[in-house]
């Protein structure tokens, strides 16, 4: 039986996502609004490009996103001093207020996700997601 870890992987981010949307709709969100939430409140100055990168999305589509975080009063966006095609991303107070929620439910998942498996399995498979990963956005 031949097994594809890409089909698998691919089912696996599906079942993520949905959970995550299921958590993310009881705050009005959804699960890459919650994402970006945990992101930028765990980083400092943070660009639009940053969100690209680290999203692996193209700019066109965190442009999308942003503006409908920004719509309901997420974040706002703030042309840098130093070249002001660049855009600062900072969150806003309701943003701020979700912080705690949206840090504790990404840690609970992760916990959840990971709970079966030992130290040895979870360095395999972070090694196996990074290389992916690195791999998809050395080709965007």
């Amino acid at each position: 039986m031949t097994i594809y870890f890409g089909r698998l992987i691919k089912l696996a981010a599906n079942q993520l996502t949905r959970e995550f949307d299921d958590f993310a709709k009881q705050y009005g969100l959804t699960s890459t609004q919650m994402a970006m939430i945990d992101y930028l409140s765990r980083t400092q100055n943070v660009t639009q490009k940053d969100i690209e990168k680290e999203f692996n999305i193209q700019r066109s589509t965190a442009t999308m996103i942003l503006q409908r975080m920004e719509k309901l009063d997420l974040v706002k966006r703030e042309s840098l001093k130093a070249d002001a095609r660049q855009k600062l991303v900072l969150l806003l107070p309701r943003a701020q207020e979700l912080e705690a929620v949206i840090q504790a439910y990404m840690h609970d998942a992760d916990e959840a996700l990971l709970a079966d498996y030992d130290a040895a399995t979870v360095a395999s498979l972070t090694a196996l997601l990074e290389h992916i990963t690195k791999g998809e956005q050395n080709n965007a």
